[in-house]
């Protein structure tokens, strides 16, 4: 149901749904396939520290914990409640949580207004709000945060620490993001489904998560937006870069997002959605690999003030298509003589004769770390250089884990200076290692050229929004 701005009671109890001190597991079970059984065992594998408080009508013990016959029978606080029971429990459950004092509630449910059963999920929704009871979901996978060893739902596990908050309307895309946080380490610090979002609303998350001190980028997965002018006086408000995928505009996805999280999209055209993206200064991606590289990016790199960009490489083939995906983006590359008047002659000093010094950078086949380490210094101590692109094609003689940890110190050195530094890492085994190890130490770092061409110009994008919202919030008048 549409909300015309985020409520502030609802972004206030938003804390009890990511950092509860006590659960109450609302369709616990003792059977090991059952959601009510998934819960707690995602709770106490992902280490929680809180008080779990099993609800079961016919059982006394659920995982070896007192359970009771309701809510209300719990004798202490409850921050949230997990509401994993069939459709037709789940307004009775709630109206016992309001009882009770519950801070929040989540549903992972199915079975309302996706399959048609919207009256119920309204009257559910109407109840929630005259007792400011905030409702997540229903229809979702899960809610959590690594920060606070907090994985509620039946989630696989948590994902890498990190800086991206991850919001989430597809319980399965949640669940790809968690999964590349393992094998790629995409470091997040806070994740939700919101499946239907009957009550709480993409704003107020969005709200929350600027608060959330963890977060540094927020990234959000859309299927439809209730309210346009909601999610812009949110984003406009917070002061963190923002990238948004929104998908299900096309004929059939207009009927495929209703069936999945009864997302409404007739009337809503892409073209709608690029300008409300535009007016609330939020970056809009098309495909789900730029969606979480231009949010890992936008989290760990400060933004891109500027467009004189030198990329440096051992390899000529990954240097041209970084200069085709520049162009395409419309940011070609400079030739360093362009940049500064000393830059094309200080960084041949680590390149063999036979280097290329114009840009990208090409210190050839042969480099060595040390090569590397010196580039990349005279770039970074170059007043005139705003960011960086490394890039690495492993050779017979390419020594990768030695140049990743040099690139690495260089890093730490000259990140005070607040450009920004994308690698790229492209080959097998190490090549992928280095790209855990170096976003593991904050650098974005990606395996092919165009996805770090493109992370780079996410930063330069989002500096523009910077500089350009100021009026964009006097357009919306806020």
């Amino acid at each position: 149901m549409e909300v015309k701005e985020a409520r502030e009671y609802v972004v206030e109890k938003l804390d009890y749904a990511f950092k509860p001190r006590t659960i109450a597991v609302i369709g616990a079970s003792r059977n090991e396939k059952k959601v009510g059984f998934k819960v707690i065992q995602s709770l106490r594998n992902s280490g929680y520290k809180g008080i779990i408080y099993p609800v079961n009508l016919n059982a006394t013990e659920v995982g070896g914990l007192k359970a009771y016959r309701s809510v209300k029978d719990i004798p202490g606080d409850v921050d949230l409640a997990f509401v994993a029971l069939p459709a037709v429990g789940v307004f009775d459950a709630l109206k016992e949580c309001v009882a009770k004092g519950v801070k929040i509630a989540v549903v992972s449910s199915s079975g309302f207004k996706e399959v048609g059963n919207g009256d119920l999920q309204n009257e559910i929704t109407e109840y929630c709000r005259e007792n400011e009871l905030p409702l997540i979901g229903p229809n979702l996978v899960g809610i959590g945060t690594p920060y606070f060893d907090f994985n509620c739902g039946f989630v696989p596990y948590l994902p890498n620490k990190g800086p991206v908050a991850l919001i989430s309307q597809s319980g399965s895309n949640l669940l790809a993001a968690l999964g590349s946080s393992q094998i790629d380490h995409f470091g997040i610090s806070m994740f939700v489904g919101l499946g239907n979002k009957a009550d709480v609303d993409f704003c107020e998350v969005i709200k929350y998560a600027d608060k959330e001190p963890h977060t540094k980028a927020i990234a959000v997965y859309i299927e439809a937006l209730d309210s346009y002018e909601a999610f812009k006086k949110a984003c406009l408000e917070v002061d963190k870069p923002i990238t948004v995928i929104k998908v299900g505009a096309s004929h059939i996805g207009v009927k495929a997002a209703f069936a999945h999280t009864a997302s409404e999209n007739r009337g809503h055209d892409n073209d709608s959605y690029d300008k409300l993206f535009e007016e609330s200064g939020v970056i809009r991606e098309r495909t789900w690999m730029e969606f979480l590289d231009t949010s890992l990016a936008l989290g760990s790199m400060p933004p891109l003030e500027g467009d004189n960009v030198v990329m440096i490489t051992n390899g000529g083939g990954a240097g041209l298509l970084a200069c085709d995906q520049f162009e395409r983006l419309g940011m070609p590359l400079h030739e360093l003589k362009y940049i500064s008047p000393s830059l094309r002659e200080d960084i041949r000093k680590y390149m063999p004769a036979f280097g290329s010094p114009l840009n990208p950078v090409d210190i050839s086949g042969t480099a060595t770390s040390d090569m590397y380490g010196g580039a990349l210094k005279i770039a970074l101590e170059d007043e005139n250089v705003d960011g960086v692109v490394v890039s690495v094609c492993p050779t017979a003689v390419t020594d990768v884990p030695a140049i990743t940890q040099t690139v690495i110190a260089v890093y730490e050195n000259y990140k005070g200076r607040r450009k920004p530094f994308i690698m790229e890492c492209q080959g097998g085994f190490e090549c992928r290692e280095a790209i855990q190890k170096l976003r593991d130490k904050g650098i974005p770092a990606y395996a092919t050229a165009e996805q770090a061409v493109n992370a780079m110009v996410a930063l330069r994008r989002y500096a523009e929004i910077r500089s350009q919202k100021a009026s964009l919030r006097e357009a919306a008048d806020l």
